[in-house]
């Protein structure tokens, strides 16, 4: 959470690596998708430091671009729902309940949710570096352990307390005992 100037910095110079923006500005102009991320990222963590900070015109006034920009690119993500390290992966539809909990270094792809299930309020938490494939779904008061990676279109309604394993289905199973830590090894050998 950000709690103060000093985290935001953090935030925002760990956050900025992922999207490797040399240019930023010239990118953003030509449409870069990721640095249309990146724009969108950076607004989403300046929204949360002025909410956490109590600085309420800035907060208001940051809310309503957060929302335009929101609403422009399908991005929906709660205030204080990632912790540092958050990695958009493409632009499209993505859902998140307000009161899901994710940890560090958590990659989210496109056509994604992570809500509440049926009358229930009890929403996802998420641990450390959690992959979620394009289309899955995360319903309810689950679990998922450190280093998952969630399959796509799968539709996790059960928690998973083992870490650095993959799920996929309908509903989800564990499929393999590589999970996002493994995954990245394996590709980086290559």
């Amino acid at each position: 959470m950000i709690e103060n100037i000093n985290d935001l910095h953090e935030f925002l110079e760990y956050e900025s690596a992922i999207y490797h923006l040399k240019w930023g500005g010239v990118k953003w102009l030509l449409g870069s998708e990721n640095a249309i991320i990146w724009s969108w990222q950076k607004r989403l963590r300046k929204t949360e430091y002025y909410f956490n900070t109590n600085k309420k015109m800035r907060y208001y006034l940051s809310k309503i671009l957060l929302n335009w920009k929101s609403n422009r690119y399908g991005l929906h993500i709660g205030l204080n729902v990632f912790d540092k390290g958050l990695h958009v992966m493409h632009l499209g539809s993505i859902l998140t309940n307000g009161r899901v909990r994710a940890g560090r270094d958590c990659a989210i792809h496109i056509n994604t949710a992570l809500v509440a299930q049926g009358v229930s309020s009890d929403t996802p938490v998420l641990g450390n570096n959690i992959v979620i494939g394009v289309g899955a779904t995360i319903l309810g008061g689950v679990t998922i352990a450190d280093g998952i990676a969630v399959g796509a279109n799968a539709l996790v309604n059960k928690s998973f307390t083992e870490p650095d394993i993959a799920i996929a289905g309908v509903p989800a199973r564990k499929v393999s005992g590589n999970g996002k830590n493994n995954w990245n090894k394996e590709k980086r050998l290559k």
